[in-house]
């Protein structure tokens, strides 16, 4: 993903992102800080992250109003058929900013794993 890549949309409108590997320490706290204090669970902190996500990494787009960055309200106005593959296209980069944490139990228990797990 690069600067000058767009990424077309199911609706024909396309999203410009900003470069991943130019990414700080101030992009994921500015997405961080976009995750509201709900009781929505793991279902909205995941949208509130991929919102978050999309305010900072979207640099231009074809829709008709503000970018994210300028007006987080303009995600609510995309058309429906657009969100999974926003969705989709900020996955590597939310891998890369919140990698999941390993799990030792969980991971012990991993057939796939090369390694047997150690003993207590």
């Amino acid at each position: 993903m690069s600067t000058t890549e767009r990424h077309r949309l199911p609706s024909g409108a396309w999203v410009q992102f900003k470069d991943p590997h130019t990414l700080r320490r101030g992009d994921k706290h500015r997405a961080m800080r976009a995750m509201k204090d709900t009781e929505g669970g793991d279902v909205a902190a995941g949208l509130d992250l991929i919102n978050g996500l999309l305010q900072v990494l979207i640099i231009d787009w074809s829709y008709p109003f503000p970018i994210p960055a300028e007006s987080p309200e303009s995600l609510d106005l995309l058309p429906l058929e657009d969100d999974d593959a926003l969705t989709e296209a900020v996955e590597p980069v939310r891998n890369v900013l919140f990698p999941n944490k390993p799990d030792p139990v969980k991971d012990a228990k991993d057939p796939a794993s090369p390694t047997e797990p150690s003993a207590d």
